[in-house]
């Protein structure tokens, strides 16, 4: 059995973790501490480090939008949160108490989840991020995150564009009716200069999570594919997020 005592700042950050998933990731399973799994549509991969919260604990959470819901009722209080673990799985569970109130439920079939964990061997062979290989590296404070959010919106549409022209990058969002237009940055220095004007498209995803501080964005180019390796980190909290990302590099025709 494994007891843990969050304060609500604690448990807080805790559901603000499970909110930047809630929409991308039908189950959550932390392992060791430790979420790192795709999402749904496999476009990205997220990992985020929660051992400074609960140690190196497992905790399969399923139907994730639903769970957190439920752990939103315990919001502005301490919380504890009992694990027990035994050889049946379907025997193990846990429970969330406050000072009023217990939530129980049984551990569910990792078998049946639709995001696995993923192990840290098979991330690095996805993702050979090799700072030979860096092309950008730039820092998005809250005035750009939130800008990209609020225009993706309206926009109506789920990817920005990065736009690579000599030894610079621009960061823009295209409506999906291709009738607004808008340039988010500009004159991001890469590392290498294009020969011609390219393109990659990148999910919104990674770049409009609930996050404190700026988002660290780094690009990566495959050395034998037209492949762009992306990484956005940041934290939520004390905890730090990774969100990995693959893109087609493609050649502008404008």
């Amino acid at each position: 059995m494994t007891k843990l005592e969050l304060d609500q700042n604690e448990y807080g950050n805790f559901l603000r973790c499970l909110s930047v998933l809630k929409d991308v990731c039908n189950d959550v399973d932390i392992q060791g501490g430790f979420i790192r799994q795709r999402s749904n549509d496999l476009t990205t991969v997220f990992e985020m480090n929660l051992q400074d919260l609960f140690g190196e604990i497992n905790l399969p959470i399923s139907d994730t939008k639903r769970k957190l819901d439920l752990f939103k009722i315990f919001s502005g209080t301490d919380v504890s949160i009992e694990i027990v673990e035994v050889e049946e799985e379907s025997d193990s569970y846990f429970e969330m108490t406050d000072n009023v109130s217990v939530l129980k439920f049984n551990f569910p079939a990792r078998d049946f989840f639709d995001n696995k964990f993923m192990s840290t061997d098979e991330l690095n062979k996805i993702f050979d991020l090799s700072d030979d290989n860096l092309i950008l590296h730039d820092q998005l404070d809250t005035l750009v995150t939130d800008r990209i959010r609020i225009i993706s919106e309206n926009f109506n549409t789920n990817v920005i564009q990065v736009v690579f022209e000599d030894d610079k990058a621009s960061i823009i969002s295209i409506a999906q009716s291709k009738d607004q237009h808008a340039t988010l940055k500009s004159e991001v220095p890469l590392n290498i200069a294009f020969e011609e004007k390219s393109f990659a498209n990148l999910s919104v995803v990674q770049f409009c999570l609930e996050h404190d501080g700026d988002l660290e964005f780094k690009m990566y180019q495959d050395p034998e594919k037209n492949i762009l390796l992306n990484k956005v980190s940041t934290n939520v909290g004390n905890i730090p997020v990774n969100v990995y990302s693959r893109s087609l590099l493609n050649s502008s025709t404008n």
